[in-house]
């Protein structure tokens, strides 16, 4: 799609994914699209402005929101930055973990996106860099009546390779949606990462459920907090997720569940299907033990 997202091409893609019966109303900006904006580097007013264009095209095909990272992503792909993608689980599944120790000094090269050497942002940068933004694109996303959709940072950590990572935090969040007030600025709640934070996961459920600022939500489960954490199936982390589908049920929330991070099980690990399967299956009996009546749509990362 080049550097924005067409609006004929993505009507193709809502079109095709609808004529199957399923729904198709989130998408995701690629990081090279966005790694200028986030680091405050020449070229960020091209890529804003490639943003607005998206999203005004995202509303004429009537998609509802775009979730977006405004920490780099890692350069290896899926799951966010870890140390280990190997570490045995259950029934001999694979599963990532983290341990801030190993990572902390990372170099330049741990992003996907082209980075110079001795590439430096504090926090205050960091927060100046999503300030600028937030003020450039919000007005398009409410013309637009589309939601921008903020993943908090995975891991939730300090610095790593000299580029801050300031959504890291309960805080951080009630600090993003207060730059610019907007019912298009939101969060993707990602219950994995918010578990990691050192803060109480429900809390964050609560607040940000209570005041509607949840459009997405990626529903996993992780074992540990930072500096070190593991992924987990989902039935088996520090989250009572029985707990969390009802609270999103009293909170009313009515969006797309996306099951996530699933593991690598044996004989399933190029495609991981089955534990795809397992992760729908579990969060359709969470909802209808909740009382939910399946309408939530619940959707593949």
């Amino acid at each position: 799609m080049g550097t924005i997202y067409r609006y004929q091409d993505l009507l193709l893609a809502r079109n095709r994914v609808q004529d199957a019966g399923l729904r198709y109303d989130v998408t995701c900006m690629p990081e090279a699209w966005t790694y200028k904006i986030k680091l405050g580097l020449p070229g960020r007013d091209e890529q804003i402005n490639s943003w607005r264009r998206s999203i005004e095209n995202l509303g004429a095909a009537s998609f509802k929101a775009s979730v977006y990272f405004f920490s780099l992503r890692s350069s290896i792909g899926r799951y966010g930055l870890r140390t280990s993608r190997a570490t045995p689980e259950r029934g001999g599944a694979r599963i990532t973990t983290f341990d801030y120790d190993l990572i902390m000094n990372a170099s330049e090269d741990s992003w996907e996106a082209p980075l110079e050497r001795g590439t430096q942002v504090t926090d205050q940068q960091a927060w100046d860099n999503l300030t600028y933004f937030l003020e450039a694109v919000i007005p398009t996303a409410e013309a637009a009546s589309v939601k921008l959709a903020l993943h908090a940072d995975d891991p939730p950590i300090l610095p790593i390779a000299g580029t801050a990572r300031v959504l890291r935090s309960h805080a951080a969040l009630k600090r993003l949606l207060e730059i610019v007030p907007s019912d298009s600025n939101c969060l993707t709640f990602c219950v994995g990462t918010i578990t990691a934070m050192p803060e109480k996961v429900f809390e964050a459920l609560r607040h940000f459920g209570d005041r509607k600022k949840i459009c997405l939500v990626h529903f996993r489960n992780v074992t540990g907090t930072v500096p070190r954490f593991r992924e987990s199936f989902i039935d088996n982390g520090d989250v009572d997720m029985l707990k969390a589908m009802r609270l999103f049920e009293e909170i009313g929330y009515d969006g797309p569940i996306v099951y996530d991070h699933v593991l690598e099980m044996l004989g399933d690990a190029d495609k991981q299907v089955q534990a795809a399967a397992f992760a729908v299956g579990y969060i359709k009996g969470l909802m209808k033990a909740v009382g939910v009546d399946g309408e939530v749509p619940v959707a593949a990362r």
